[in-house]
């Protein structure tokens, strides 16, 4: 259904479009959404980025909305204000926010522009634990948006829990993904392949959430226990890369894991490549790349936070543990490595999960049901 048989107009709206989660929930809105009924825009309230120049590439505009500032340290106040005059501008029906930033500028916009429809997204997975300075604004708006919505069914009720929201004023909306493989040559990866041994993948940035030294643990068991017979590799930078390669070589574990930096569309890349997936992550909403490990139909070692549980919710789709339970992580890796009719049988439960639940049109159709809903309220 359209408004007055015009398109819907939406804007999604980010405050940067660089690598993460969410912005890749936009992409893939956009990507697969019903263009006879809307008519999408992206815009960037701070800066572009790698997610931002896919969505153009898929054929969807991405507006900037900033503004250079002399100062680098210096905070942008007037963001709002153009988003307010893009909206009124451009007619737009319904604009979806996807980070604080974004909620904030799309509410002070919504008080001036009450017939706007508003829709918010809640990314972040580790609610109570939110940043005093983002749970400062999310507190402060959500009462906003005409509503608001969860990626999990536990982050749902960990944020109305938080906010004390009523129930009726959230809903959820399971992530999705496409299927995608990009042949591209990782040419340590194929020497471990031509070595006959077993490719343990992960893909995400070296941060505390990701629980990487947990996975050095885990490789210190393994590698007792099988030598030579396997070797974890990472694609991903961030923060803790140093301490990493430092607890690496102290461990003598540089045959068992290796840090591939930055990789270019990663998932993409390495995915195909592996042949287990692992997920060691101490908190998340609603992994992405896990989904996409299961649209790569791999067999899978993840933990039990988030919607995991939920995503991978039968034995023979993958094996969850609980985070930090080293010795139960180790041993579920060891099973699939000495056994690939497992390997397999996992991995194509995995992908026939995913093709049911988790692609990015299923994804995209919950929305649109939303959207409208909102629209017609």
């Amino acid at each position: 259904m359209t408004v007055n048989n015009k398109k819907i107009k939406l804007c999604l709206l980010h405050s940067t479009l660089h690598i993460g989660g969410a912005e890749e929930v936009t992409a893939n809105i956009c990507k697969t959404i019903n263009k006879d009924v809307f008519d999408v825009t992206v815009c960037y309230l701070k800066e572009m980025g790698t997610i931002g120049n896919k969505i153009v590439n898929q054929g969807t505009d991405v507006i900037g909305l900033t503004r250079e500032i002399k100062k680098s340290n210096k905070t942008d106040y007037f963001t709002s204000l153009r988003l307010r005059s893009y909206l009124n501008r451009k007619n737009i029906d319904l604009i979806h926010s996807h980070d604080v930033h974004s909620l904030v500028d799309a509410s002070l916009c919504r008080l001036t522009l009450p017939s706007i429809r508003f829709i918010h997204t809640f990314h972040f997975g580790n609610y109570p634990h939110r940043e005093p300075e983002m749970a400062k604004f999310e507190r402060l708006f959500w009462r906003v948006p005409d509503m608001l919505v969860a990626v999990a069914e536990k982050q749902k009720n960990d944020v109305c829990n938080f906010y004390k929201i009523p129930s009726e004023r959230i809903t959820t909306v399971w992530n999705g993904v496409d299927v995608t493989k990009i042949e591209k040559n990782i040419d340590i990866i194929d020497e471990y392949k031509k070595e006959g041994k077993v490719i343990i993948g992960c893909v995400n940035t070296l941060i505390e959430q990701k629980g990487m030294f947990d996975l050095i643990k885990v490789s210190k068991i393994l590698r007792d226990k099988l030598p030579n017979r396997f070797v974890f590799v990472v694609a991903g930078d961030g923060s803790l890369r140093t301490q990493l390669e430092e607890k690496i070589k102290k461990d003598n574990l540089g045959s068992y894991v290796k840090l591939l930096g930055w990789v270019d569309s990663a998932s993409a890349v390495i995915l195909p490549k592996v042949d287990i997936f692992f997920q060691p992550s101490l908190w998340e909403a609603m992994s992405m790349v896990l989904l996409e490990a299961m649209a790569a139909k791999k067999a899978i070692v993840t933990t039990s936070v988030g919607e995991t549980p939920k995503i991978i919710c039968s034995a023979d789709q993958g094996i969850v543990v609980e985070p930090g339970n080293i010795e139960k992580m180790a041993s579920s890796l060891q099973l699939l490595i000495e056994r690939v009719s497992i390997r397999e049988k996992y991995g194509l439960s995995a992908g026939l999960r995913y093709q049911d639940n988790f692609t990015a049109a299923k994804m995209a159709a919950r929305y649109e049901t939303l959207y409208q809903k909102i629209i017609n309220k």
